[in-house]
């Protein structure tokens, strides 16, 4: 519960030492932002597909935004998390990052990116806790975390096209139970075996790299319907979830794809 790291005075005191020292009093003016949907190559290569392509909804020509900040969790380590900034008129409008498990006692940057305009709330989730164990970006997070620093409300962040929001500090872990919203529901990380299709929401195709990361090698492009298998992931890179996909019609052809280019 989320009381219960109150209760950590040893292993918070380094943390608290560190907030003092890295916290903002505000999220910096938003500046140019290399956030932007993951492209496709100009030339699309079919995928071999194990059955009738999925049906894709129509494609948005937005102009996409970003969040970013750091991170962090009072304890000797962070464990895995899921930061999602959720928009606050549709919690169904969400962007995920998950991060791995971390040593203790440092503060870790982050980017979430391809984020669609509007009001957000920013939160991390520690996975696989079923009490819902969150932290926020809060007006404690400004205030140092102090034992007075009682505003707990999550702050809303304003994402436009073309832009970062920065300075976004996901830092309060010390709110009341049940004073964070509920995790979204479809934020679950995808496992080795789902069965999933190609739907980039901002193009008619998605790129299928080497590697998780947009430096890494395109080994062909994936058009929107195309079906594949989930074979790992997801991992955190360049602002974007990534998972390494199998096309379901053939097996030897792999590689890894941006997570919001697919779809159930």
């Amino acid at each position: 519960m989320l009381e219960q790291t109150l209760r950590m005075p040893g292993r918070i005191a380094v943390f608290i030492l560190t907030l003092a020292l890295a916290c903002t009093a505000a999220p910096s003016p938003t500046t140019p932002s290399p956030s932007r949907s993951e492209p496709a190559a100009t030339a699309s290569v079919p995928a071999p597909s194990g059955g009738p392509a999925a049906a894709c909804p129509a494609i948005r020509q937005i102009s996409l935004g970003g969040i970013n900040g750091k991170f962090g969790y009072p304890s000797e380590g962070s464990p895995p998390l899921a930061l999602i900034a959720m928009r606050v008129d549709d919690p169904k409008v969400f962007r995920i990052l998950h991060t791995p498990r971390l040593p203790g006692g440092a503060l870790s940057p982050y980017t979430i990116g391809a984020i669609e305009p509007g009001m957000y709330l920013v939160l991390a989730y520690v996975e696989g806790e079923a009490d819902g164990l969150a932290g926020a970006y809060t007006p404690a997070v400004a205030c140092g975390l102090r034992a007075e620093c009682t505003d707990h409300s999550v702050i809303r962040v304003a994402v436009t096209g073309g832009q970062t929001a920065s300075g976004v500090d996901i830092l309060d872990w010390y709110a009341p139970a049940g004073a964070f919203p509920k995790r979204p529901v479809g934020t679950e990380p995808l496992r080795a075996g789902d069965a999933m299709a190609v739907c980039n929401p901002y193009a008619d195709s998605a790129n299928m790299r080497a590697s998780a990361g947009l430096g890494f090698p395109i080994r062909r492009t994936l058009d929107n319907g195309a079906r594949v298998i989930i074979r790992d992931g997801p991992l955190g890179a360049d602002g974007y979830d990534w998972y390494e996909v199998n096309l379901a019609g053939d097996q030897l052809a792999s590689g890894w794809v941006v997570a919001y280019s697919l779809r159930k």
